[in-house]
Formats: structure tokens, sequence, C-alpha cells
């Protein structure tokens, strides 16, 4: 991983640090596509079957759900100081994410000097009756993301909101994930994770109820089983979070033992995770090369870490803070470290970032645990057109309607000539003239068919739709025409 400069960086080698992962999706998707099938078709008996496959452990479908007195059990099973730390993140993450909760609202209108018609529009929010949150496990646990998934889904007031997260090799979900569930107000536990998981909750099974939303983060296969299903139609997500990334931007004033431990920091996570230096200063870039070699030897993790900056690491000098800026907005990582002179200024600049981490003493790890900014994030690039979770995630938006008799007469003429103008569509404009005393012009059917072509030249014409629109001076059809 040894720094390079980014304009000398080829075509090829520039596309694949954008990518990332996402370069191996095709191959991806042919592992994930036949597993949905799988579970589609059969239901419990595959999920069964992947479990086994995928996570070494025997289970039956009365096995997938977690009993509440194995819930009770686990709490006298974890330490009392890391029950207290769950509690403690649960009241900041509420503490953030009760802010986002939007309010519903109404406008009435009067057509002035009109003499009547009223009009009331407005919107309201409706949260998901049932959502699934996902959890990943394998080489870690996680009960933060328990946490950071379901909080915002209670502010919102989803009816039922089920957690999965793979088995151990004892048959179970970790024993920290079921009390940080169990603190943040989960309603039901599933012992299954991996694609299996997102399929059932999707599709349903004898055993695991269907959702409605599917959140959460998970690896290359989970992710990936997430917005395929998502494409078909079949459940709705709330980002592309895959394996995590960081991305450090900094100039001469950043402190190189906190770029490369903030850059291990999410190494750590997976084989699979992304961690880039981009600097304006060739000092701190030899230092961070240096720094990574020798920090790396002192963590357990280290030969995950290892793999990850192999594949996917990278630090990139850059001549000034503005192509640093450019990079970064291409680039759209998931959390974004800004340590420079006046990080606010350079935070005024981005415009695609999941999450964003201001100063020396803003490290990604306080907002993964406990700062109360929700960590399930777009990554992957995906910054670029979806946000991280929030209590919105969890809230459709209704829009509606009330108008009066007068209002709709009021109204009558434009709506029939944009009716017309469009389709034309002459039934949106009799929905309007079967409410009000008045008649509109009717439409031949061989007029509303067909264009006019003209020609102008040997080598050009002109096209006209053959109903270019209602005069409103004299409230009839006008049929605009030439011969040549």
């Amino acid at each position: 991983m040894m720094p390079k400069k980014l304009k000398d960086l080829s075509r090829g080698d520039y596309k694949r640090i954008l990518e990332r992962s996402r370069s191996r999706m095709e191959e991806i998707l042919s592992r994930v596509i036949p597993i949905i099938q799988e579970v589609e078709k059969r239901g419990d008996e595959a999920v069964s079957r992947f479990t086994s496959k995928f996570d070494g452990v025997s289970l039956s479908s009365r096995d997938f759900l977690v009993k509440k007195e194995r819930v009770k059990a686990a709490y006298k099973r974890v330490s009392s100081e890391v029950i207290e730390s769950l509690r403690k993140m649960r009241d900041q993450v509420y503490d953030f994410h009760r802010h986002q909760l939007p309010k519903d609202w109404s406008i009435s209108k009067t057509f002035l000097n009109k003499g009547e018609g009223s009009y009331t529009l407005g919107q309201r929010f409706v949260p998901f009756d049932q959502v699934g949150v996902y959890v990943p496990g394998g080489k870690a646990r996680y009960p933060s993301t328990a946490i950071m998934a379901t909080v915002p889904a209670k502010l919102a007031g989803v009816g039922k909101i089920i957690l999965a997260s793979p088995p151990s090799k004892e048959g179970e979900m970790a024993e920290v994930v079921m009390v940080a569930a169990d603190i943040a107000g989960v309603d039901l536990m599933i012992n299954v994770g991996g694609v299996q998981a997102i399929a059932a909750l999707t599709l349903g099974t004898g055993t695991i109820p269907k959702v409605d939303l599917v959140v959460g983060p998970g690896n290359v296969y989970v992710n990936a089983a997430k917005t395929y299903l998502s494409s078909l139609g079949k459940v709705g997500i709330d980002c592309p979070a895959g394996p995590s990334e960081i991305l450090v931007l900094a100039d001469d004033s950043a402190n190189s033992a906190y770029v490369a431990n903030d850059l291990l920091s999410q190494a750590e996570h997976d084989e699979e995770s992304c961690s880039i230096l981009v600097t304006t200063s060739e000092k701190l870039a030899e230092e961070v090369c240096e720094l990574l070699t020798k920090e790396i030897k002192r963590f357990s993790r280290r030969k995950i870490m290892e793999k990850s900056l192999e594949k996917y690491g990278a630090i990139l000098m850059v001549e000034n803070l503005d192509e640093a800026v450019n990079f970064v907005n291409d680039f759209a990582p998931e959390h974004l470290e800004i340590m420079t002179r006046g990080p606010e200024g350079v935070l005024k600049q981005i415009k695609n970032a999941g999450s964003v981490f201001l100063g020396d003493f803003s490290p990604v790890a306080a907002a993964d645990y406990l700062s109360g900014t929700n960590h399930i994030l777009p990554t992957g690039g995906w910054a670029k057109s979806f946000s991280g979770l929030s209590v919105q995630t969890f809230l459709k938006l209704l829009t509606y309607q009330s108008l009066t008799k007068g209002a709709l007469k009021l109204m009558a003429k434009d709506i029939a000539t944009l009716a017309f103008a469009e389709g034309p569509y002459d039934a949106h404009a009799r929905s309007i003239e079967v409410r009000q005393d008045i008649k509109f012009p009717t439409i031949p059917i061989s007029l509303a068919t067909f264009l006019l072509i003209v020609p102008r030249s040997i080598n050009s014409w002109q096209v006209y739709t053959p109903i270019e629109g209602l005069s409103r001076d004299i409230s009839c059809l006008v049929f605009p025409f030439s011969i040549s």
C-alpha cells in the first residue's frame, strides 16, 4: 500500500478503486440468486439446509425463533458493563434520531375574488407494519447494529420488528446480540443469517414472517440479496450497505497516528472492507504508510486487515484540497473523516458521503457505538444516491387533497386542457365533466390517434400533433395544418 499520486493512476486503477468489491457483482449474484429461488420454493426446509451449509449448524424450523426465556438467560451471561454501555448507546441513538421525526401538515386555500371554491392539501407519514432487521455475524458480533436499526424503527412507530442474525456453532445468535435487541425493543428474534435470512424475511416461510422492509448491513452476499430482491419489487430496503469503508481526507496538519489507526479500524471489519487516505501532504502519506505496517502487528484481526488493505486499500496524494474533494465526491464513501485546517469549510463542498467526521477527535468508532448518529450507511459508491438509515427509512409519505365543488369547477378548464394535451386523455376530462354543469369539446378518434406530417422541403418535414391545444378565449379545439 505504497503512496501514489492520484493524477498518475491509470484509468483502470482509478476505476478499480472506485468500484471496490462491486466489480465482483456478477459472480456474487450467480451464487445469491439460486439461494433466493430455493427459499421461495422450499421455505423452511431450504433455510435449514443453507444454514447447515454456510454456518455449520443443523437447525430445524422450530429452532429458528429465539424464545423469551432464552433472552432472559442471556442477560445473566453478558457482563453488566456491556449491558450498561448498550443502554447508554440506545439512549444516545434515541436522542439523536428523535429530532428526525417529521410532522404531518396540511394547507387550506380559497380562490380569491371568485366567490366560491376552497381546497385542502396535506401530507401524513405512515410507518411500515412489519420490518426485518438484519444483524451480521460470522467472524464478529454486532450488538450495536441491533440498536442502530431498531431504535429509529421504534421512534417511527413500526408495528412489529423482526431481527435476524446468524447462529453460532451452538445453534443460537450471539447472546450479546439478543440482549442488545431486547434493550432496543425488538419484537421477534430469528436464529438465521446470510442470504437465506434476507430471502426468508422478504418472501416469508412457514415459520419466518414476511416483512415489508429489510434494513441492516451485511457482507457482499447479503447486500447483493437485498438489492436484488428490492429490484424485483419484492421488498423495500434502507440502502445498499455492504462491507465497511473509510476515506480520510487530510492535509499536513493531520496526526499520522490518528489517520493510520482510523484506517485500520475499518479494515478489521472484513477482508472486503475499503480503507483509503487522500492527502495533500507527501510527508503524511509516507508516515501513515510506515505506521500501518507497524500498528497492524498489535491487532488480533491482523490477517483480515492485511487482506483488506491489500485488496481495497490506497494512499493517494493530491495537489490541493479541490482535487481531494473532487475525488471524495466521485468515490462517495460510507465514512468520510476530514482532518484538515478548517474542516467545516471542506464539509460544505462534500456532496456524496454516508456520514462525515470532522477534526482530530471525531473517529468513526465514536459513531459506530456511542455518539448517536447512525452507522448503517450506504457503501460501494451508493452514497451518491442513498442516505443512511434514519427514522424516515421506516415511514411512507402519503399526500392527500380535498376539493369543494366550487374549487373543482374553477380548476376544470385547465385540467381538461392538460388532459387533452397529454393523451389526449378525454376520459380524464370526462371525470371532471360529470361533476360539473359543463361540457368539454369531444375529440374524434381519428384525430386523436394520428399525426399531421407536412413536407417543408425535399429533405425535411414538419410534424404536428392533431390537437395542439384548447383555445381559452373561444373554448374550441384548434387544428393547425398546412398544404404545400
